[in-house]
Formats: structure tokens, C-alpha cells, sequence
């Protein structure tokens, strides 16, 4: 049995900015450096088979910091499959120029990605961003899935056993589980630096949503000072 571990990066510079990265890449904050060395730490005794990162450097740069934590370090192998989402016209813009128009459809005021989820699922979102998008070139969660689903597919084919870390975006992590797991509402975007398992054994299995667990036990260990 396979068993993906999908992190979502530390907090990076737009994150703090509130802006929109997408394909586009801001480097990781000094916090968002300590979430992934801290659930690194909380991932230190699990061996893993390979470790795969999407090709932005807030990506690589995660998965390098949790695997120098590993007490049986691998290399991380960069696949553009892994890639976050394209958010088209939006990217580099603020969440707010991109999002206040979907709370203004439900007279609500702007709360942040989260809060969205109040009022529409994931793909609802999605397709309300892709049909505003002006520039046409918001990739969307067909797209990506085809994208994503192929990374996931040569994976499968070169192994057939062991944990893999794959290294990437919190939409990315959210087309994987729609398109696996139809029935699953997440109630809010992934975590920075959380840990989400899916298996594999002919069929998907989700076993672990979101977890900050590991990063928990790295905070209880390490301090920013340290």
C-alpha cells in the first residue's frame, strides 16, 4: 500500500500580504520556515519511499526542510505536476480584490478565504473565479486534477508500497481530495505546514485530514529562538 502524505507549505510572504501566489512564489516567512521544520520533527521517524515537491521554491524549500529533520533524509524530487493551482488574472492581486466579489453575491462582508466556506463549497468558489476570471487563463479544478492526477498516476506506476511525501498547495491539496473523495466537504482551506494521507491499494482511502498534530509535537520541542 502507498500512502501519500501531502503537506501544504509554511506560511510564505503573500500569505502574510493576504496576495494570491498561484503559480506565481513568495519565499517562506521566518514563521512559516519554523512550521515546516516543526512538523518535520513531528514526521521524523517516518520513513519515507520518495519525496516529491511542485516546482515553486516555497514548495521545495518546505519539503527540504522537513526531510533535513527526517532521521532517514531523502532526496526531494521536484515535479511541475505538484504545481498549486493557476489562479489566472488573480494571481499576484490581493485575496480581497479576488474574493470580496463572491461576499458581495451573499451581501456578507469579507472574511477571508475560510469564510467563504460559509457560504459555498470548494468547487462553487472555484467555478465563481474561473467564470469572473477576465483574462481566461484561470486554470480551474478540471485542469488541475488532470494535472495533479497524472503526477499521482506515475507515482503509483514506479511504486507500489511505502509513505510518500509530496510537497505542495493548499487548492492543489483541496482538487486532489474533490476529485477522490466526492463526498468529503472540507470546512476550510488546509493548514500551513499540515498533513493530510491519502492511501492507495487499487482504490483511495483518506485517512488523515489537515493534521497539525505533527507540527504540534515540533512546537513542543523547538522554539522560533532556538
Amino acid at each position: 500500500m502507498i500512502r501519500f502524505y501531502f503537506i501544504r507549505h509554511g506560511e510564505t510572504e503573500y500569505n502574510l500580504q493576504g496576495k494570491v501566489q498561484g503559480w506565481n512564489d513568495s519565499p517562506l516567512t521566518k514563521l512559516g520556515i519554523f512550521q515546516a521544520k516543526c512538523t518535520g520533527y513531528g514526521l521524523r521517524k517516518t520513513v519515507f519511499q520518495c519525496a516529491y515537491s511542485g516546482d515553486a521554491l516555497r514548495q521545495i524549500d518546505t519539503a527540504r526542510i522537513v526531510m533535513n529533520e527526517n532521521e532517514q533524509p531523502i532526496q526531494i524530487i521536484t515535479d511541475p505536476h505538484f504545481r498549486e493551482m493557476c489562479y489566472g488574472g488573480y494571481e499576484d492581486g490581493t485575496y480581497y480584490e479576488m474574493l470580496n466579489p463572491l461576499y458581495e453575491i451573499k451581501n456578507a462582508e469579507f472574511d477571508g478565504y475560510d469564510g467563504l466556506y460559509r457560504y459555498y463549497s470548494d468547487i462553487e468558489i472555484v467555478r465563481e473565479l474561473e467564470k469572473r476570471d477576465e483574462t481566461g487563463s484561470f486554470e480551474g479544478m478540471e485542469n488541475a486534477w488532470n494535472r495533479l492526477s497524472e503526477g499521482l498516476e506515475t507515482i503509483c506506476m514506479k511504486h507500489y508500497d511505502g509513505n510518500i511525501l509530496i510537497s505542495t498547495s493548499s487548492f492543489a491539496i483541496c482538487t486532489i481530495l474533490y476529485h477522490l473523495f466526492p463526498d468529503f466537504v472540507q470546512p476550510k482551506l488546509v493548514a500551513n505546514a499540515s498533513i493530510t494521507v491519502v492511501s492507495y491499494d487499487g482504490s483511495y482511502h483518506l485517512e488523515d485530514y489537515n493534521n497539525i498534530a505533527y507540527r504540534k509535537a515540533g512546537e513542543e520541542y523547538y522554539s522560533l529562538d532556538r
